[in-house]
């Protein structure tokens, strides 16, 4: 089980997003204490100094061990979007820099935490209410997937939200989400219809097609730039019951070459819209193994993808629930010191295994560190997934290529902080190398997943369009008029300035 804890862990569409650099404020900013002070006046109840348990437990859930070294002065747990309003004022009003948290399930430092500061902590706005009626689900941002999986299983329904079961809702969806049915669905943000959401003044407003539609459109992508959202109104399907497997195989060529051959296939059908599969390539303690991950959503089971013997398998028919939980989640190590790296490339086995070799050299001086394990994921884009993106920022950059395409993950995790910069630094040389090998075979695509990226990749400049990120500035321009949250609220994904070089941020939650 450990050898396959390691290996599922790329399986999340998970995590919230990831960024380039805080860009340097010039703005005059208020001590962690003097914010804290100014909070506890008027929220007595709800914020949280060093050394409480309500505070210590923030900082364990945060996934990426990088992220529970942060320390803010103290963390503040809303109940309502009222409370939510109140805590953007006193921060406006104070000068008070503030991460905001819900899952904490992204990778890099800072994404989601703080130095001083405080953080914003979601997970008391739990909120799931499902109606069969009206074939829906309101979700608060501090719910995590198993939480509203298991709502959801009396009813027979799910939605489009996270294949492992710590990833919150608030970051999966406002950094897009690659959800079991999005072959046929889109992202996970293509399935919210309405959002409530506290904007930079306090005002809490609704968006949706007839209200605030330009911030509607705007929040599938949302980062850290438009809003805290409170509420996320979701779309639902029936699924009484779905399939899943996890196969776990001998690395060879001919077994690779089996399953990049049906992987291949799978991108590429234009059929198909029951079924989600992935493939997967792991270093973990020395040994090379290949894995597959197959679901289907009518519960029928799917043939294995390579004749050779599989080293580990589990499948299970069942709910989203317990798929999840039972063939994912309990695999998963709960914390890890990670990097990642995230492109967007046409099918290619040639490429994909020239990526495995070339991860083989540059980690050649790193494979002995303690707890190295080095991954490769493959997941699909097709043009029936990109479709159903129709109506977000990310749908005319995808559109592009005309192509099915497939997103392209490294992700390396290791035990001891002081490997932390040559880690960190080899997994920015296997992604500065993929980019211009793919680039190179004409099969490089622009678009970097936001919920995958490293926190140097430009996210906002090559996964939206030039002309759909003069919009998403304008709507921003609106909406944060005075900079409120392009200053002080730190961490996740901002939008760059007109005309700005690079990447300028970092995501949300």
């Amino acid at each position: 089980m450990v050898l396959l804890r390691q290996l599922l862990l790329l399986l999340p569409s998970v995590y919230l997003g990831a960024s380039a650099q805080d860009r340097a404020q010039s703005v005059f900013v208020n001590s962690g204490s003097a914010c804290c002070d100014a909070l506890r006046a008027k929220l007595p109840s709800i914020v949280f100094a060093r050394g409480t348990p309500e505070y210590n437990t923030r900082l364990t859930t945060y996934y990426s061990l990088q992220q529970q070294e942060l320390s803010p002065t103290c963390t503040v747990r809303p109940n309502s979007a009222s409370d939510v309003s109140l805590i953007v004022k006193i921060a406006k009003d104070s000068q008070c820099p503030f991460a905001v948290a819900s899952g904490g399930h992204m990778a890099w430092k800072g994404s989601s935490n703080i130095n001083e500061g405080f953080v914003v902590d979601l997970r008391r706005m739990n909120q799931v209410d499902v109606s069969t009626e009206d074939q829906t689900v309101k979700l608060g941002p501090g719910s995590n997937w198993q939480e509203v999986y298991k709502v959801m299983t009396p009813y027979n329904v799910s939605t489009a939200g996270a294949r492992i079961n710590a990833v919150g809702v608030g970051g999966y969806l406002l950094g897009g989400g690659i959800a079991f049915a999005s072959v046929d669905k889109g992202f996970g943000a293509d399935n919210v219809y309405n959002y409530e959401a506290v904007l930079s003044d306090g005002r809490i407003v609704e968006a949706n097609k007839e209200t605030n539609s330009d911030l509607f459109w705007a929040l599938k992508l949302a980062g850290t730039n438009y809003a805290i959202v409170t509420r996320f109104d979701m779309y639902i399907y029936s699924s009484p019951t779905m399939w899943g497997a996890v196969t776990v195989y001998p690395f060879t060529k001919p077994t690779t070459s089996e399953l990049f051959a049906q992987f291949e296939k799978y991108v590429h059908d234009e059929e198909n819209r029951k079924d989600m599969i992935a493939v997967l390539l792991n270093h973990n303690n020395g040994m090379d193994v290949a894995l597959s991950a197959q679901t289907n959503l009518d519960s029928n089971p799917l043939a294995r993808m390579s004749s050779a013997e599989p080293i580990m398998h589990a499948e299970k028919v069942g709910t989203t629930h317990d798929v999840v939980d039972q063939v994912i989640a309990h695999a998963l190590e709960s914390t890890a010191r990670t990097a990642w790296y995230v492109l967007t490339t046409k099918a290619n086995t040639d490429f994909f295994m020239d990526l495995h070799a070339m991860g083989e050299t540059i980690f050649e001086h790193l494979k002995d560190r303690k707890g190295f394990t080095r991954t490769f994921s493959f997941q699909a884009f097709q043009k029936s997934y990109i479709e159903g993106a129709v109506h977000g920022p990310t749908y005319n950059a995808l559109k592009r290529s005309n192509d099915d395409l497939v997103c392209v993950l490294n992700f390396n995790t290791w035990e001891d902080p002081a490997d932390d910069a040559a880690m960190e630094e080899a997994t920015a040389a296997l992604g500065d190398w993929a980019e211009v090998e793919a680039r190179k075979r004409g099969i490089l695509d622009d678009f970097i997943y936001l919920n995958y990226a490293d926190e140097r990749q430009p996210v906002y400049e090559r996964s939206v369009t030039p002309e759909d990120l003069d919009k998403m500035r304008e709507i921003q321009a609106k909406y944060d008029s005075d900079g409120t949250f392009e200053k002080f609220w730190k961490g996740g994904f901002k939008i760059p300035k007109k005309g700005s070089a690079g990447a300028t941020g970092h995501d949300e939650l």
